[in-house]
């Protein structure tokens, strides 16, 4: 018996072409779709590193104000025995030991934050040019005002330090070192109270014996001077990084408000 097979009828051009056009529908929403989905994780990613960037310079303003506080007191107190010295030829022995600071109050920069966004380039994923911009360039005036109050008072603070070893006498040194604000590293030694209440007379009445001359005095008011401008200097680069931080932060609220 025979089987007849029907025969294949072939599909008019209309049809080929809306086959076609579905399909072509079809890829393109998904490309769109994918588009608009890795969109959407860029943008969630932005706003996340951006909330925790807003945090790190919120914390740099705060670790600014500590500085601030502490500093500035040091700066009075030099700036005050510089004229003192100065203006007064009688000045003792006693209050110059007792008058002069070498503390130092350092700013660091934190930038962890920025430092994982450049790095891993997600930078890019922040779609607004000012605020890169304005990131860009307080994290350049953030580390230059970390230099400024690390590298240049600490090489002060050491040429400082040298002069006092190599001019200054021991009776001065002891005295001075035992301001209170070194009684956090003096007492490591439980004896050092007792100890120098034992030789405080002594250690007393040799500084208001010592004689310090002329140029040795010039030089000690040179090297306060020095640390004095210098750290005027961190402190206007700590306030202007401050004020710089203001249009920053209210740029990133906005990015955030409006994304």
């Amino acid at each position: 018996m025979e089987v007849h097979h029907p025969h294949h009828i072939p599909k008019k051009l209309k049809e080929y072409l809306t086959e076609f056009l579905m399909l072509f529908a079809a890829v393109t929403l998904g490309f769109l779709a994918e588009n608009l989905r890795e969109h959407q994780i860029e943008n969630n990613r932005a706003k996340e590193y951006l909330e925790l960037f807003r945090s790190e310079v919120v914390r740099n303003n705060n670790a600014i104000d500590s500085v601030l506080r502490f500093g500035i007191p040091v700066l009075q107190k030099n700036e005050s025995l510089y004229f003192e010295m100065f203006s007064n030829e009688k000045i003792s022995n006693e209050y110059i030991a007792d008058s002069l600071d070498l503390m130092v109050y350092r700013f660091s920069n934190d930038k962890r934050i920025f430092e994982l966004m450049k790095n891993s380039g997600s930078l890019r994923y922040i779609r607004d040019k000012k605020l890169i911009q304005l990131i860009n360039t307080y994290e350049s005036d953030a580390d230059f005002a970390e230099f400024r109050t690390f590298d240049q008072e600490t090489s002060a603070g050491k040429l400082f330090w040298d002069f006092l070893v190599r001019k200054m006498p021991t009776e001065f040194i002891i005295r001075w070192l035992n301001d209170k604000h070194f009684q956090y590293i003096m007492t490591l030694n439980p004896k050092y109270s007792m100890l120098y209440g034992k030789n405080s007379l002594a250690i007393d009445k040799k500084v208001r014996e010592m004689k310090i001359d002329n140029e040795v005095k010039r030089e000690l008011m040179n090297y306060i001077l020095n640390k004095c401008t210098i750290q005027k200097l961190s402190i206007s680069n700590l306030k202007n990084l401050m004020k710089k931080s203001e249009p920053l932060l209210k740029q990133i609220d906005q990015y955030l408000e409006h994304n």
